[in-house]
C-alpha cells in the first residue's frame, strides 16, 4: 500500500492560493459491460430477473489466483420476468413481487467473468446456478462480503453483513469458502435501517470491524458506522455523514482502507429536482476519512466515475446509475469495479459489471485556478524522511514544479529556496525534488513546511514526509 502522503488530505495542506482540488481521471475499461443480466440469454440464467443496483463485493485473491465477485440480484421480479428487454420501452415501469439473491461469478483477468454452476441453491427445481444465497434461505437484503485474512477461525474466513428482510434486523453469516454460508446471527442489542449496499472493513488502527449502513432521518438517507470486535456484537450505528438535500441524497457508501486514510465512495441519489437533468440517477464521488468518523467529501457534486451518455433504452449501459463496489490496489493500480445501469433508479433498466482504474495515488490532486497562472501550495508542517522527496504529478507541455523548504517560523531554509530548485517538467508517480547545492535528505527528521509553485500541472502526492500527529 503507498506511503505517499495525498494532498486531498486536509491535514497536509495549509494554503492553495490559486488552486483547487481535481479528481483524479478514472479510466473505464475498453470490455465494459463485462457482465449483463440474463434471464433472456441463450440459454437464459432465469435467476437473473433484474441486477438492478447489483452492489458488487469484488476481491483478488492471492490464495487462488481469482477474482472473485459477490453481487446481488432480483432472482424473481415479477414484472421483469414477464417483460422481455425489447418490449420494456413501451411497457410503463412498477415495482412488483420479488426474491433477492446474492450470486457468485470468477475471473482469472479480472475482465473476463465466469458465472459457475455451483449446485448450492435451489431455484425452480434445479442447483445449476451461481447462487450462494437467497431470501427465503438466509433473509438476504442488501449486503457487503469481506474476506478477513486475519481472522484464525477458517468457518468464519468469510464474513457477509446485510439487512435480513425475514427478522426485519441488520444480521451476520459466515463462510469457510465464501460460497457455503452460515445461517444469519441477528445483531442483538443495535439495529440500522440498512436497507443499501452495507459493507464492512477491518481497522487496524482501532483493532475493530467497521461496518457503514444507512439511517433515514425526516425522509433523508444518511450514513452510519458502527463497530465490533467479533463481527456479531456491534455498537449502536452512529451517522456520519448525509447529503446536501433531497436531491444529494447518500445512497451507499463502500469503503476501503488507503495509507492511514479511509476511502469512501458514497453513492449520491438525485431525487429531489424533477425539473433537473440529472433527475432519478445515482452518481459515484469521492469522500476520505482520517479516523473513520469524520468525513470529508471531496469536490461534491462532482462524479468520480462519470455517468455514460444517452438514457435508456438506447443509451450507453451505465446512463442512468452508477454503484462502486470497495475499491481495491492490485497490479499497480486502484481497481473500481462497479454496478452500472442504463436507466433511471425507478424505472426501467438493466444492470451489469464494470470496471474503471485510477493511477496510483491519483483520487484528486490539486491544479491552478487559473491555468494560465501559477499556483501556489504551502503544506502543513511535514517530519522529513531521509529518502529524498518526491510528487506524484501531472505535467502538461510547458509546465513545470519548483519547491521551497520552510522552517518551522516560516523562514526559508538557506540552499532550499524556490530559486535554488530544478524545475520539474515531466510527472510521474515519483518525480525528484532536486536543489541546486542541497539534499534533502540533510533535513530528515526535522518538522518543516514545504512550498510549491507549479504551472499547467497537478499535485496529487508528496512521498517522504510524514504528519508529526499522527505518528
Amino acid at each position: 500500500m503507498t506511503m505517499a502522503r495525498l494532498l486531498l488530505d486536509s491535514r497536509i495542506v495549509a494554503s492553495t492560493p490559486n488552486a483547487k482540488l481535481k479528481l483524479g481521471a478514472v479510466q473505464k475499461h475498453s470490455a465494459n459491460p463485462l457482465f449483463v443480466e440474463e434471464s433472456f440469454a441463450e440459454p437464459p440464467k432465469p435467476w437473473e430477473a433484474r441486477l438492478d443496483n447489483v452492489y458488487p463485493n469484488v476481491i483478488y485473491d492471492p490464495e487462488d489466483g481469482l477474482f472473485k465477485c459477490w453481487y446481488k440480484a432480483f432472482i424473481y421480479d415479477g414484472l421483469s420476468n414477464r417483460t422481455a428487454p425489447p418490449q420494456r420501452p413501451h411497457q410503463s415501469y412498477g415495482e412488483s413481487e420479488r426474491e433477492e439473491g446474492l450470486l457468485y461469478a470468477i475471473s482469472s483477468d479480472g475482465i473476463h467473468w465466469e458465472k459457475p454452476a455451483l449446485g448450492l441453491i435451489d431455484f425452480e427445481g434445479s442447483t445449476a446456478n451461481n447462487l450462494v444465497m437467497r431470501r427465503r434461505s438466509h433473509g438476504l437484503h442488501a449486503g457487503g462480503v469481506l474476506k478477513d485474512a486475519r481472522e484464525p477461525d477458517p468457518a468464519r474466513r468469510y464474513k457477509f453483513i446485510h439487512r435480513n428482510a425475514r427478522a426485519r434486523r441488520m444480521a451476520t453469516c459466515f463462510s469457510a469458502d465464501g460460497l457455503r454460508w452460515s445461517q444469519p446471527v441477528l445483531w442483538g442489542a443495535h439495529d440500522a435501517v440498512g436497507d443499501c449496499h452495507n459493507n464492512a472493513i477491518w481497522s487496524p488502527a482501532l483493532e475493530r470491524y467497521i461496518c457503514i449502513t444507512r439511517g433515514w432521518s425526516a425522509g433523508i438517507r444518511t450514513v452510519l458506522r458502527s463497530e465490533s470486535e467479533d463481527f456479531i456484537n456491534w455498537t449502536e450505528p452512529a451517522e456520519i455523514m448525509r447529503g446536501a438535500d433531497a436531491h444529494d441524497q447518500i445512497y451507499s457508501m463502500p469503503i476501503c482502507r488507503y495509507g492511514d486514510l479511509t476511502i469512501g465512495l458514497p453513492s449520491i441519489f438525485h431525487k429531489g429536482d424533477e425539473s433537473a437533468a440529472d433527475w432519478d440517477t445515482v452518481d459515484t464521488e469521492l469522500a476520505f476519512s482520517v479516523d473513520s468518523v469524520n468525513w470529508e467529501r471531496i469536490c461534491p457534486g462532482q462524479p468520480l466515475i462519470p455517468r455514460g451518455a444517452g438514457s435508456y433504452p438506447d443509451g450507453e449501459h451505465d446512463c442512468g446509475c452508477v454503484y462502486a463496489a470497495a475499491p481495491f490496489v492490485h497490479d499497480g493500480a486502484i481497481f473500481i469495479y462497479y454496478g452500472g445501469s442504463n436507466g433511471l433508479h425507478n424505472n426501467w433498466r438493466e444492470g451489469s459489471l464494470n470496471l474503471a482504474t485510477l493511477a496510483i495515488d491519483r483520487w484528486a490532486g490539486y491544479i491552478p485556478d487559473d491555468p494560465q497562472q501559477t499556483a501556489r501550495l504551502e503544506t502543513t508542517p511535514l517530519l522529513l524522511r531521509g529518502d529524498g522527496l518526491s510528487v506524484n504529478a501531472d505535467i502538461k507541455p510547458g509546465g513545470s514544479i519548483r519547491a521551497m523548504i520552510m522552517d518551522a517560523g516560516g523562514a526559508e531554509v538557506s540552499g532550499f529556496g524556490m530559486a535554488d530548485c530544478r524545475a520539474i517538467k515531466q510527472g510521474g508517480a515519483r518525480c525528484p525534488l532536486r536543489w541546486r547545492e542541497r539534499d534533502p535528505a540533510e533535513l530528515a527528521g526535522q518538522t518543516l513546511r514545504l512550498v510549491f509553485e507549479f504551472q499547467k500541472a497537478t499535485l496529487y502526492a508528496l512521498n517522504a514526509a510524514r504528519v508529526p500527529a499522527s505518528d
